[in-house]
């Protein structure tokens, strides 16, 4: 079935629905008089007028899907309709809203993951005649990853839900207009190991001897072993996966000559590998790929910042992806083109994007989603509201293991298929809802939209060294700096708000430099509580806001952005996550005299201290001063990443055997993982207890 009845088939099957334009219109007034309005809500006091859930004549959920590596869900929506969106594109539209959901227990519980955002608008020119606009939303997620070895697959929900947020922690909540879709997907394994909590997870318990001296602290990175295709004829023998299949990389490099190895040096170097004389039919179909093994099934344009297009791809089997989650997989490569002047050539070739994927256990006979994302520059092809939208028409290709060539939008890839939309870029004058791109010296799409900490992945935007090297989460504390780009001739205005209904502004002012490093005051006007967006050249740091915080709640940032009139543009809301408070240590020795007691040298001195905070990075204990040899002196633990035991903690020891006579102290050292003032990691919290080793008289 090609894409265009393909799309007249799917689109038919929302015409079943009624289209209700004038509920429609009226639809939150109509909420307002009756919450159960629509017979959405499963428990409510409130009689149902016109039940209608789930109505997806004007909108649906296409397809969800994760990008494993870069930690994205992604979803594709489609708009069906020529109207009931608000407005035309010169107007503000209406908002489609997406929540994601991950349940790690196969269902029986749900996390709520947050929820992101698009605004549709009427758009005839790409609806019109049995056609749809896809649209794409992105959120950045954190699963806990697991070794290599073990379980990876987990569910996601995604609630589509027009003009009306799905509340929170409501996975079973049904939108009014809109559509709920479930997906097994994947989650990346864990590249390195963590040997304390690993073994203790495994229920292993190491010999003393051996515990001794292993340092169960530190990761240590594992392996990724590319298979060649005489191991992956061994590993799918009896599996049915073809020999053009698991050697198709090997196979393409000789037909496409990128190898200059002789047709009778090939063949040696698959020893045992029967090719098939039907090969070059294979290798090169005329139509259709296969699609057997993967399919991509969505394309769509994320509109928010930066643009991002998106392609949703589903995996059928478990064999045929060169190797397990311990190995380095295949690749998934999706290359995007644009016919961006309408003549059907699809001349522009945006790029390829890819994911990896791998042979998996227990895979559902609905396959496993995932998703490849692929940033673009679109601002020259952006135009003036006024001169209409700007709709475009996009082709993706799937190609498993080798991407196509760029250079050819008609080729048919051996492996995978093709799909097209149409999408629509904003015009230039609706770029202007201001993003916040950095929040407390980190990406914001690093910091978990429901945690408000920071991803496994997570780095500073100004040195892209991680604020964790260990990759756990973070919280932030004093100052939190806020940064985005400037819209000129606009204002704006950043507030936090700890329930999200009462906000407060911050009006700090601020210092800002300019492109030759000078720096000058910039204040908020004192009538609007407004500040104006400054242009590049005299804010380099694209300093926004700072705001000086303190407690331990966890904190919503909305930055609104306003036009030249003064009217609001549209908002952009953020969690972060406080610590302001410090780690709490102590030590003590309890052994022999007690704390300033004198010991004489050669005595195992013992104790107890305490290390603990909700976000610790690490403690370490050692003595003072450092007047002896090394290897002397060294208490036991003397480093440690998990916080000790409440009052009166964990136990410490110290064999002073060696050690010189003198006045020490033992200190206990304690460092909290909290973002400080947008820049450093750690609050740093010591204690020491004093003693003294002298000979006996």
């Amino acid at each position: 079935m090609n894409d265009e009845i393909k799309k007249a088939v799917q689109k038919s099957h929302t015409a079943l629905q009624e289209a209700h334009p004038k509920e429609r219109a009226a639809f939150k007034p109509l909420l307002l008089s009756n919450p159960n309005y629509f017979g959405n809500l499963a428990e409510s006091t409130f009689t149902p007028i016109l039940p209608i859930c789930c109505n997806t004549h004007y909108e649906s959920l296409g397809c969800v899907g994760y990008q494993p590596q870069q930690e994205y869900l992604e979803a594709v929506v489609y708009i069906y309709q020529p109207s009931g969106y608000g407005s035309d594109i010169c107007g503000l539209g209406s908002t489609e809203y997406v929540r994601f959901y991950l349940s790690f227990d196969n269902g029986a519980t749900w996390d709520d993951q947050g929820m992101t955002s698009f605004q549709a608008h009427n758009l005839p020119e790409g609806t019109d005649g049995g056609k749809r606009l896809e649209y794409a939303v992105s959120l950045p997620v954190d699963p806990k990853r697991k070794l290599c070895f073990l379980n990876h697959l987990i569910l996601v929900r995604a609630i589509l839900s027009w003009n009306n947020p799905p509340p929170p922690n409501q996975p079973n909540w049904k939108p009014v207009w809109g559509n709920v879709r479930q997906e097994t997907i994947q989650v990346e394994p864990r590249r390195w190991f963590l040997g304390a909590t690993d073994f203790a997870a495994a229920k292993v318990k190491l010999p003393p001897n051996i515990a001794e001296i292993l340092d169960l602290e530190t990761p240590i990175p594992t392996k990724m072993k590319s298979l060649g295709a005489v191991e992956l004829s061994a590993l799918y023998k009896d599996k049915g996966v073809p020999v053009h299949r698991f050697a198709f990389k090997e196979l393409s490099a000789f037909t496409s000559g990128q190898t200059t190895l002789s047709a009778e040096a090939f063949t040696k170097f698959l020893p045992g590998i029967q090719i098939n004389p039907d090969i070059n039919d294979l290798l090169f179909p005329k139509t259709d790929g296969d699609t057997s093994f993967e399919e991509l099934k969505c394309i769509g344009l994320d509109p928010n910042t930066p643009d991002t297009l998106v392609g949703v791809l589903q995996v059928k089997k478990s064999s045929g992806f060169s190797g397990g989650p311990c190995t380095d997989g295949s690749r998934e490569y999706v290359t995007f083109w644009a016919d961006f002047d309408g003549n059907g050539s699809l001349e522009t070739c945006l790029g390829t994007a890819s994911v990896r994927v791998y042979d998996l256990a227990n895979i559902p006979p609905e396959g496993v989603y995932y998703a490849v994302r692929l940033p673009v520059d679109l601002s020259q092809y952006r135009q003036h509201c006024k001169k209409g939208p700007r709709v475009v028409r996009i082709r993706a290709i799937l190609s498993w293991n080798v991407a196509v060539a760029c250079a050819n939008p008609n080729q048919v890839p051996t492996w995978g298929n093709r799909e097209e939309t149409l999408i629509n870029i904003a015009p230039s004058a609706q770029t202007p809802a201001g993003k916040i791109a950095i929040l407390g010296g980190i990406p914001v799409g690093h910091i978990h939209n429901v945690t408000g900490l920071t991803t496994a992945t997570a780095v500073f935007a100004t040195n892209n060294l991680p604020p964790d090297s260990l990759g756990r989460p973070c919280p932030f504390a004093a100052r939190i700096t806020v940064q985005g780009l400037p819209i000129v001739g606009y204002s704006y205005i950043v507030e936090a708000s700890q329930d999200g209904s009462l906000w407060t502004p911050v009006l700090t002012d601020l210092i800002v430099t300019d492109q030759f490093g000078n720096t000058s005051p910039h204040k908020a006007n004192a009538v609007t509580k407004r500040f104006d967006y400054l242009p590049f050249t005299q804010n380099a740091g694209i300093v926004l806001a700072q705001w000086h915080t303190t407690g331990d709640a966890r904190w919503y940032v909305r930055l609104s952005t306003y036009d030249g009139g003064g009217i609001l543009q549209g908002t952009d809301t953020h969690v972060i996550q406080l610590d302001n408070t410090w780690p709490e240590v102590s030590i003590d020795i309890t052994s022999g005299a007690g704390n300033c007691g004198k010991f004489q040298p050669g005595t195992v001195l013992s104790g107890n201290f305490i290390a603990r905070d909700d976000y610790l990075g690490n403690y370490s204990l050692g003595v003072e001063p450092a007047v002896n040899d090394p290897g002397e002196a060294i208490p036991n633990p003397s480093s440690g990443l998990v916080q000790t035991a409440l009052t009166p903690g964990d136990a410490w020891t110290l064999d002073t055997t060696g050690m010189q006579p003198c006045g020490y102290v033992i200190r206990v050292v304690a460092v909290d993982r909290a973002i400080v003032n947008s820049q450093g990691v750690g609050h740093v919290s010591p204690d020491s207890a004093g003693f003294c080793l002298e000979e006996a008289e």
